[in-house]
């Protein structure tokens, strides 16, 4: 009767188990053009934390190319390149110093246009 009732219990766990990796979905990162000004503004004002950065800039945007190209650049602003030095470290909640946070500008009004450019769908 034992081995019955740690069966039955055991069947009852695999199946929800089961059931939730066949119906669940799995963790994707798919940001909005929207939602990376939103951050990026964040880091000009002070008000975006290192984990929302990191989270950003480590994480490839695989379904926009021309967002990819954002996260390149502000990479290249982290981390440096052959062009420029990395941005220095803010201060007061600031992750970037003042040139930084004007390089950053530079790729914000270039987030902007590609905002402004982006066809408008509707659903009726």
């Amino acid at each position: 009767m034992e081995f019955i009732a740690a069966f039955a219990v055991t069947l009852l766990v695999l199946c929800l188990m089961a059931a939730a990796l066949h119906f669940g979905r799995s963790p994707t990162y798919r940001p909005s053009r929207q939602d990376i000004q939103r951050l990026l503004q964040g880091v000009l004002e002070g008000s975006t934390t290192r984990e929302q950065w990191d989270l950003f800039v480590g994480l490839p945007i695989h379904h926009d190319p021309e967002l990819e190209a954002i996260r390149h650049r502000c990479v290249a602003l982290q981390e440096g390149d052959d062009d420029l030095p990395a941005a220095g470290e803010g201060l007061d909640g600031y992750l970037f110093d003042r040139a930084g946070r004007e390089r950053l500008t530079a790729i914000v009004a270039d987030l902007k246009q590609l905002i402004a450019r982006e066809p408008v769908y509707r659903k009726f």
